[in-house]
């Protein structure tokens, strides 16, 4: 344990001191000098061209439009810069670009500059103090970068009632609009892009400042890679602000023809005897905690959803140690509190006397996490520039890169976790260094959404997705088309003899019935790669 968090503090300090530190970039990005008048940005040209489905989808945008379904990799940011330059052509524009994380605000303004050539795109982060921010006149940009609570903060917060009274109106729009307009306010905006918005809806930043801009008059053009928004509530909101509700499938023939295959390879894993000893005895003692908690509060709380019971909680807690053990592998799991659970220490017959607790750690002794070697393995016989690693566990997470990083380096292997385990800086750091140098991107579920991604050649999906929602949100990430990819590959790790195979059909079902999107799937062991200097058949042709 000691020796990982050694070689993961040595990450963190790399990070700090590379070329892709956020310190160095946002001080890049950021204002450094007071903007006394506010500015307009006129999109000159384009450094890129919209596939012939993206021409279309802009053709449709009006006023206000508000784009679903439209998943990562199929560039839900290059149509919102070709919407910009569009608007920005017919009379310079301001534009509030909101995104929902740090990293993803520094990758929206490198696009900008890079992309759409406005070398003035800012972006403003809530590190800098609001005084400094007033003292600088960031809002006076002409293209900025932001997250919603700093832009909020800002700029509505002293209009907070008025937004919260309004809400509760039939029209919110409307009294919103009366409202502002007695106190004074003009939106400081006259185009906002709302990218990631799904979220927005609700006690949000977010819905107060789409509130704002459309009783204001400024246009909104908000963008979203979930297929549907489900919750009735929330759909009825999003169409008081939204004039079009564009809805995309992936499966439309025009999007299907600009996309590689799609394959699912169903990858078998083995697991050690011990560890799967450990699995089997787990689901014993789940079953027994099964049987009392339906016979102490009803059958309902079998299931395992109650946390109102200190009984239901440590099922639920079991449940999820059981899961990981396998998905994640044994080390995923080495600091969880439910070792405590005096059921674990037990001796039992099953596991030659010893208790569960002493058979785990005889396993964490005994090597390395089980799925790392076929993770390796893997990896070792494609041919890629860029490939995606995800893992559920930060501690999975953080042992692949000390593993990874000692075969191939840290400038070529990219880590990316939680807040648990990196601050917002050091994300926005370690997603920049696989944008700009690394070809290996090792991420927990952060890199699933909120996150600009570069595209991939292969996935590794070391678990099951847990959703149809996480499912769409990985894929999405090597839909890109990229020279002579044909096939978007993603290798699913299922450990046999345990519930991960069931998992991952059960999971594909729902993505296919809810969303429709539809992926060919093969099963397979783990390859196995060749003495260095014998290469494969297949890669002679």
């Amino acid at each position: 344990m000691a020796d990982r968090e050694g070689a993961w503090n040595d990450y963190l300090r790399f990070l700090e001191g590379s070329p892709y530190s956020l310190q160095l970039m946002t001080s890049n990005l950021s204002p450094s000098e007071p903007i006394r008048e506010r500015r307009t940005v006129t999109v000159e040209r384009m450094g890129y061209r919209l596939w012939p489905f993206q021409e279309k989808i802009l053709q449709r945008m009006g006023k206000d439009t508000l784009v679903v379904g439209l998943p990562t990799g199929l560039g839900k940011t290059y149509l919102a810069g070709a919407f910009i330059a569009e608007e920005s052509k017919r009379q310079g524009c301001r534009v509030l670009f909101l995104t929902p994380s740090v990293p993803l605000g520094v990758q929206q303004t490198l696009f900008a500059r890079r992309m759409l050539g406005l070398s003035d795109a800012c972006f403003i982060s809530g590190s800098i103090p609001p005084d400094r921010r007033r003292e600088l006149g960031v809002w006076n940009a002409g293209f900025a970068v932001t997250t919603p609570q700093t832009f909020y903060n800002d700029a509505l917060r002293r209009h907070a009632r008025h937004i919260e009274a309004a809400k509760g109106c039939e029209d919110p729009v409307g009294e919103l609009a009366a409202r502002l307009r007695g106190a004074g306010f003009t939106f400081p905006y006259s185009l906002v892009v709302a990218d990631e918005c799904h979220g927005y809806i609700g006690e949000t930043d977010g819905h107060a400042i789409l509130l704002a801009a459309k009783a204001s008059g400024a246009k909104i053009l908000a963008l979203s890679a979930t297929p549907q928004l489900h919750a009735p509530k929330r759909l009825r909101e999003l169409k008081r602000i939204f004039d079009r509700v564009e809805a995309i499938s992936v499966e439309e023939p025009e999007i299907k023809a600009q996309m590689p295959e799609r394959l699912i390879v169903m990858t078998r894993v083995a697991a050690p005897s011990g560890l799967l000893a450990i699995y089997q005895q787990l689901g014993e003692v789940i079953k027994r905690y099964q049987v009392k908690a339906a016979r102490v509060y009803g059958a309902a709380h079998a299931r395992g959803y109650c946390t109102k019971h200190g009984l239901c909680v440590c099922l639920i807690a079991l449940k999820v140690m059981r899961s990981r053990i396998v998905e994640d592998g044994a080390s995923s799991v080495s600091e969880y509190g439910t070792w405590k659970v005096s059921e674990l220490k037990v001796q039992l017959r099953e596991l030659g006397g010893r208790s569960i607790q002493e058979a785990y750690r005889e396993v964490l002794g005994g090597g390395q996490n089980h799925k790392i070697a076929a993770v390796r393995d893997i990896i070792a016989c494609e041919r890629f520039r860029k490939a995606i690693i995800f893992v559920e566990s930060v501690e999975a997470a953080k042992q692949m890169g000390a593993v990874f990083h000692g075969q191939r380096g840290h400038e070529d292997v990219a880590v990316l976790v939680g807040k648990g385990g990196m601050s917002m800086e050091q994300q926005a750091s370690a997603l920049l260094q696989f944008r700009e140098r690394a070809s290996i991107l090792i991420c927990t579920s952060i890199g699933e959404e909120g996150l600009d991604v570069p595209a991939a050649d292969i996935e590794v999906w070391v678990d099951p997705p847990s959703n149809p929602k996480k499912w769409i949100q990985r894929f999405g990430r090597i839909l890109r088309q990229s020279e002579g990819k044909t096939v978007a590959k993603t290798y699913a790790l299922i450990t046999m003899q345990t519930h991960e195979r069931n998992k991952l059909i059960g999971v594909k079902r729902k993505v296919e019935k809810v969303y429709g999107f539809t992926q060919r799937m093969v099963e397979e062991d783990v390859p196995k790669p060749l003495p260095k200097d014998q290469s494969r058949l297949s890669q002679f042709f």
